[in-house]
This record gives structure tokens, sequence and C-alpha cells, in this order.
């Protein structure tokens, strides 16, 4: 598995990876956007204006993770997605860390309350629920939750990146 900066041309993949993801954590979400519209979204605006950091096995994606400083809430994990086919290969802990080394040990992150599986994994890495919200705000129209972290994904070995685990 190697970690590397996300580019441009990795945007049709890493679209259809986050859509896969997303599918299997929560059933019947509500996307709001086709794969090439999220393709769009992740080249002009994410890798243009954050950074992004994409695990890649075989060839492939396996995940990434986008992170930045938000005005409101400062740095920030903005997108953590990790393909199904590679959970639990301590890949999840592996991108966010990426993101805690560029940013700093106090991250914010925002997730689907419904997504209790990655709520479970933000609290297994210290994080701690900040506040909640009925989802007026999000492209999903689904109650999110802000975690806040000061160790977390840090604590996690990254020592293995650009290396086969």
């Amino acid at each position: 598995m190697t970690m590397r900066a996300g580019i441009a041309a990795d945007a049709p993949a890493l679209a259809r990876l986050r859509l896969a993801a997303r599918a299997a954590a929560m059933p019947g979400l509500r996307e709001a956007r086709p794969a090439a519209e999220v393709a769009g979204w992740l080249a002009a605006e994410l890798m243009a204006r954050h950074g992004v950091i994409v695990a890649a096995g075989a060839g492939q994606p396996a995940g990434h993770v986008g992170f930045g400083l938000d005005p409101v809430h400062g740095p920030m994990v903005l997108h953590l997605h990790l393909d199904p086919a590679w959970r639990r290969r301590g890949i999840g802990s592996r991108l966010p860390a990426e993101a805690a080394a560029a940013l700093g040990p106090r991250l914010s992150l925002f997730c689907i309350a419904r997504n209790t599986g990655a709520q479970a994994f933000y609290e297994r890495h210290g994080f701690r629920v900040a506040a909640t919200s009925g989802g007026a705000g999000t492209e999903e129209r689904e109650p999110d939750i802000l975690n806040v972290g000061d160790r977390g994904f840090l604590d996690t070995d990254t020592t293995t990146s650009g290396s086969t685990p």
C-alpha cells in the first residue's frame, strides 16, 4: 500500500470509490450528485484548494482523505472514504494520520449520524462529539455529528507509508 498526493486524474476513480463506500456504509443514502459531478468537484474544489492523500493498492485507489483549514472549525478532515474491499487493514487509520501530520494533532471532522461504523471508528481514535445537527445544512439532508480530537490519528503508526503492510 502506498500513500501519495492525489492528483486531478484520480478524481473519477475517487468519485466511484466515494459512492461505493457510502453505499456500503449507509444503504439507501440519498446521493445528491452522480459520479461524474462528484469527480468534477473533487478535481476542481477538493484537490485544487485542499490536501488529498490517496492510498493506492494493486494499482488502484483503495481510499482517500481530504483535509484542510476550515474558517470555522480550523484543521479538518474534510472527507475520508475507503473502498469496502480494503477495510480492516489499517488504511482507514493511516489516511487521517497523514492529515494530522500535515495539520497538527487537533482535528475536527463531520460524520453522517447514521454512519455508526465510522462514528465508532472516530471514537476509538479519541474523537468526541462536539455538536450535532439535524442535517438541514448538508447536501444529503442527513443529521450529522461534529467530532473533535486532540491526538487521535497521531497515535497511529504511519512509519509504513509507502510500503506493503
